[in-house]
């Protein structure tokens, strides 16, 4: 039914049906479901190519993504389908003043997920370098926050630079040279050199891979 006020029905229409449904299922995800199809049809209308259909299908979709926002203000899952579809449209300064009203509406232990979706979303939709700018901002505030880290790392490996990648590995293991202190325990610092030699099997030499052994031994000597 929702598909079929998206198509042939009216505004009125549309948002009579968006309550109808919202009262037999969970508002949230209808919502969410509505600006999902809304966010299609501005794709649909701009690969169409018509200037008219594409401000009339965005208008649209800005609306109901605002009022979803409005509605859920405490539920991080819309306001990163929010972000998403700003990024997508390449709205970046629009979607970075969303991020701060995001952030003033939700609960604070939200915030570190929030940042981290946006972070994530500027590496494939935006700059990589603003990501990397949130990355290093939250690995700065949360040293103990290995799984950041390796987000982090994942991004820039996927992004296609791996001498970033490098950076950040060795930012752990020689902080003094990063002006960087992670906090992590002997058991996460396995992990990362397993993930560091991992990476540069698969995108590195021998020599690279010889230089993650060389610093796992230091760092064995070292806690010794």
């Amino acid at each position: 039914m929702l598909t079929l006020e998206l198509k042939y029905g009216t505004d009125k229409t549309l948002n009579e049906t968006v309550d109808r449904a919202c009262q037999q299922n969970n508002p949230k995800q209808v919502y969410l479901r509505v600006c999902e199809l809304l966010d299609k049809e501005v794709d649909a209308a701009t690969s169409a190519s018509g200037s008219t259909d594409v401000d009339t299908a965005t208008k649209r979709a800005d609306e109901m993504f605002k009022k979803m926002c409005k509605k859920f203000k405490s539920k991080k899952q819309v306001w990163i389908a929010h972000f998403q579809y700003l990024l997508k449209g390449s709205r970046h300064e629009e979607a970075h003043a969303l991020l701060k009203r995001s952030l003033q509406s939700l609960p604070e232990y939200k915030h570190v997920e929030v940042m981290q979706k946006f972070a994530q979303m500027e590496f494939e939709l935006g700059s990589p370098e603003r990501g990397r700018t949130i990355f290093n901002a939250l690995l700065d505030k949360y040293p103990k926050r290995m799984d950041l880290l390796f987000v982090n790392i994942d991004k820039e490996v996927k992004n296609g630079d791996i001498a970033k990648a490098r950076a950040l590995f060795d930012s752990v293991v020689n902080p003094v040279n990063h002006d960087r202190k992670f906090k992590f325990s002997d058991k996460q610092m396995k992990s990362l050199f397993k993930k560091w030699y991992r990476m540069e099997d698969e995108h590195g030499d021998e020599d690279s891979q010889e230089q993650v052994k060389e610093e796992a031994r230091k760092f064995v000597s070292k806690d010794k």
